[in-house]
């Protein structure tokens, strides 16, 4: 099997980054995601193991059979639960000089499209403070959110602002340490950035952070918890936080979906652009 090829792009709306597969002990991994080969006495298996806390979608392609007999001419695509493993795959040998190798790729992408989402969840206001801010890109859609973005939010504020948690999970990637911001594509990469995972399988990505964030990978967090603080990291016009929630980290569909955010007092907001949005309080403990 040749290098795993895996394009990780995770979104944080108007900025994105990249994770770079690595190999270690025969395994191709990427995030906290492996895949082995493993030969059977009939021929091969691909095996995955997925320690993550959200189902993970692995998908094989064969770009050349070699001794196996794939059994189909499109890409082999499987969910594997969290904190799981399984077999994706069992290939049969057709031919027996073992030189003739097989020409796999192999794709990883957190989450999965089939999760079903509690539609009904309340989301709390993502960020604190004392002063309501307003939404400049909403779900009626804008210039920067389009197709896969279609239901991703941004909020203008100012840097410093209190970046809090608008659900209950476990911090499930992030990126820090980065300090430059503005419209140079090579900042497409460089947004701080927390990704929370919930208990339904979503996951919600706060971008845009300053250096610095207030959580770790697998830390437990609530309501109203503090993320970070809001920043103009990566590719951004401007201070901002870009908040979305989604099924899959990138493939579609699911990448972002609809949900429901409450003010402090309870009450639905209209998610349309230029809504004035009262902070969150933020969580004590």
């Amino acid at each position: 099997m040749r290098a795993l090829v895996v394009c990780l792009w995770l979104l944080a709306g108007c900025a994105a980054t990249s994770r770079s597969p690595r190999t270690r002990d025969g395994l191709n991994c990427a995030w906290r995601v492996c895949i082995q080969m493993v030969n059977t006495p009939a021929g091969r298996a691909y095996r995955a193991e997925n320690g993550e806390p959200v189902p993970a979608t692995v998908t094989l392609t064969f770009v050349s059979p070699g001794n196996l007999r794939t059994g189909a001419d499109r890409p082999i695509e499987r969910v594997i639960l969290p904190r799981s493993s399984r077999i994706l795959v069992r290939l049969r040998t057709v031919l027996r000089d073992t030189s003739v190798q097989p020409d796999v790729s192999v794709a990883i992408d957190l989450g999965s499209s089939t999760t079903e989402a509690d539609d009904d969840h309340l989301y709390a206001v993502p960020f604190g403070g004392d002063s309501r801010r307003e939404l400049v890109q909403g779900f009626d859609g804008d210039v920067s959110h389009v197709e896969s973005m279609r239901y991703s939010l941004d909020f203008a504020m100012p840097e410093g602002t209190p970046i809090l948690a608008a659900r209950a999970g476990t911090v499930l990637y992030l990126q820090d340490g980065f300090t430059e911001g503005g419209t140079d594509p090579d900042l497409l990469e460089a947004a701080n950035l927390v990704v929370v995972a919930h208990s339904d399988g979503t996951m919600a990505s706060y971008g845009h952070l300053t250096e610095g964030i207030s959580v770790a990978v697998g830390d437990t967090v609530l309501v109203g918890d503090l993320l970070g603080v809001s920043g103009s990291t990566g590719f951004t016009g401007g201070p901002h936080l870009h908040f979305h929630v989604g099924k899959r980290m990138l493939g579609e569909p699911g990448r972002t979906i609809p949900i429901k955010i409450r003010d402090r007092n309870g009450r639905l907001l209209d998610l349309a652009k230029g809504l004035l949005v009262e902070p969150a309080q933020a969580n004590s403990r």
